[in-house]
């Protein structure tokens, strides 16, 4: 018998309000500059003591082309946001306050509510938001820690494992250029799908508990009421700390799949968000003394990444197949991964040729060198392959390697997407999916 630990509920996100007696999120168009949109964002304590102060936080500053590299940026201010500005995130995340594109906002208290508010315009787009209270003596402060929105908690599996809330801001064609109402929500919530997150059995793993992992599904609306009819499985792997909630909690995957479908452009599909963690091993398990390209331990990399694909192709997708109505053969999977995941796809890619025949690898690790015998397999050519990164991704780089030694290796079926305003982020990785999903995932191609 399945068993669910988790359904999530989605709320409406865009321009509408958040409602609890904890918390009122509001996203509104005002139809004016500089974005033609604004969100409030209110924080109610939830104890007798009221913090000093509070922030705002956990979204980046925004860049412009002119300026903007891969190391740094402009840190524009949301009211001097221009028409082609683009949010870009770098890391670290937290230095010291006040010199960060992970900067806060000052809320401000209001008597007469018992809460704190702050008001800023918002450009088309998903941004995660956390509040943090006292934390105006800077980031290293110990008692600085996010704190979500208790009117709009994010999508999780346990509660706990995401430490951001999410907007969702629609695109306003007078203000903005980068239209981002691909990953919105559809109006009409019957012909949305659903998610949940499942526990499975995988011997060895040690969360949440002894030989249990979870993962978390979504499922096409109208799933299972055709008698007989079967579905092609997409999977998506999180990066580097991310958890199975990833993709739908950050990433909005869902909502890029239903406007896809709707659209009758995407086949209904099943699509799985694996997490890569507590397995029963580690990247430590695999560390070597050898230092690869760009001073990553890429072969011990690679033998987690190995370890990884062994065990999905072990318990993972034999569970999948067996609790749903699933295409059991390459044609009806695909798999795509960023960053961590993203190198753990280029495994997925040389080592298991015979279980997908589609592979998107986003901002990935640095991949196998030429002269890797994981090059020798033949049946590299006959998966389709997706390769993309941002313009100022710190992986870029690594991205544009891969295509090079695809090509050495003969390998020339592959196509990419290279999004000209995202850095190492979501806004990159939603636009490298949805880009992946309508021109080579389509109806034609898929399912």
């Amino acid at each position: 018998m399945l068993q669910i630990v988790y359904i999530a509920l989605l709320a409406g996100t865009v321009a509408g309000a958040f409602s609890t007696n904890q918390s009122v999120t509001e996203v509104r168009k005002v139809g004016h500059g500089p974005t033609g949109y604004e969100v409030t964002f209110r924080y109610y304590s939830e104890t007798a003591n009221q913090p000093k102060s509070v922030l705002l936080g956990g979204f980046p500053l925004y860049a412009n082309a002119l300026t903007a590299s891969r190391s740094k940026t402009e840190q524009i201010a949301p009211w001097d946001w221009q028409a082609d500005d683009f949010s870009l995130f770098l890391s670290p995340l937290r230095p010291a306050y006040g010199n960060t594109t992970y900067l806060g906002f000052n809320m401000t208290f209001e008597e007469s509510s018992g809460g704190w508010v702050t008001t800023l315009p918002f450009p088309s787009g998903t941004f995660g938001y956390a509040f943090y209270l006292d934390c105006k003596e800077g980031w290293s402060s110990p008692h600085c820690n996010p704190v979500i929105d208790p009117g709009n908690p994010p999508i999780q599996s346990p509660a706990g494992d995401q430490n951001h809330s999410i907007i969702q801001v629609p695109f306003d064609a007078k203000h903005q250029v980068q239209n981002y109402d691909y990953a919105l929500p559809l109006d009409d919530k019957t012909r949305r799908g659903s998610i949940a997150f499942y526990n499975y059995s995988s011997p060895g793993s040690t969360a949440p508990t002894k030989d249990i992992h979870s993962v978390g599904i979504y499922l096409p609306v109208g799933y299972g009421e055709i008698s007989g009819k079967k579905y092609p499985v997409l999977y998506l792997s999180h990066g580097g700390g991310g958890n199975d909630a990833d993709w739908f909690n950050q990433g909005r995957a869902h909502n890029i799949v239903d406007q896809l479908i709707d659209a009758q452009v995407l086949e209904p599909t099943i699509v799985v968000t694996p997490n890569f963690y507590d397995l029963g091993f580690s990247m430590e398990d695999f560390a070597t003394n050898i230092t690869g390209e760009n001073g990553s331990d890429t072969y011990g990399l690679n033998g987690f990444f190995e370890a990884v694909r062994k065990n999905y192709l072990k318990h993972l997708i034999p569970w999948v197949e067996s609790n749903f109505h699933t295409i059991s053969e390459p044609t009806g999977r695909a798999w795509g991964g960023l960053s961590l995941g993203g190198g753990l796809s280029i495994t997925m890619l040389l080592n298991a040729t015979n279980i997908f025949s589609h592979v998107c690898i986003m901002s990935n690790t640095p991949s196998p060198l030429p002269n890797d015998p994981q090059w020798n397999n033949t049946g590299i050519n006959s998966v389709d392959i997706f390769l993309g990164a941002g313009f100022y991704d710190k992986a870029f780089d690594n991205s544009r390697s891969m295509q090079d030694r695809l090509s050495a290796a003969g390998v020339l079926n592959y196509r990419s997407r290279y999004f000209p305003g995202g850095g190492h982020d979501w806004h990159t990785w939603q636009d490298i999916l949805y880009t992946w999903l309508r021109n080579e995932l389509v109806k034609s191609k898929w399912g």
